[in-house]
């Protein structure tokens, strides 16, 4: 059964946001006022914006592995400047709810960017072993 979900693209990711979708509804339930009206749209804008950044990082490090860290830099460069835009706009066009989304899109992009680090980090901690035994 593990061998069916290694041959998963990014399945970490998907059973990552499964949890936070679950959490997200069970926190709709409970204590609707803390969550963002639209909070949807922010856990599918972080959702993607993730899995385009792993795919980006995949992409351009298959070419050339010796190139990693440059291209994962730039791309949490440019997943930052993606998130500040689109926290602007909601900003600007959903003024009354400004505080929920500010926290909520916080909270959303630092799990999402943890997420992102402990996969980095795991796939790092693996090719450092394959290494030492090469030795």
């Amino acid at each position: 059964m593990n061998k069916f979900f290694a041959n998963i693209p990014h399945f970490g990711l998907y059973k990552f946001s499964s949890f936070l979708l679950v959490s997200i509804l069970i926190g709709k339930l409970t204590i609707p006022q803390y969550l963002y009206h639209q909070i949807w749209l922010v856990f599918i804008f972080f959702f993607l914006l993730t899995l385009a950044s792993l795919v980006v990082i995949e992409k351009f490090t298959r070419r050339n592995s010796e190139n990693f860290l440059a291209v994962y830099f730039s791309a949490m460069i440019g997943r930052l400047f993606i998130s500040i835009i689109f926290a602007a706009i909601f900003i600007l066009t959903d003024r009354e709810h400004v505080f929920n989304f500010s926290i909520n899109f916080l909270i959303l992009y630092l799990l999402f960017l943890g997420f992102e680090i402990y996969g980095i980090m795991t796939k790092l901690r693996t090719h450092s072993k394959k290494g030492s035994e090469n030795e």
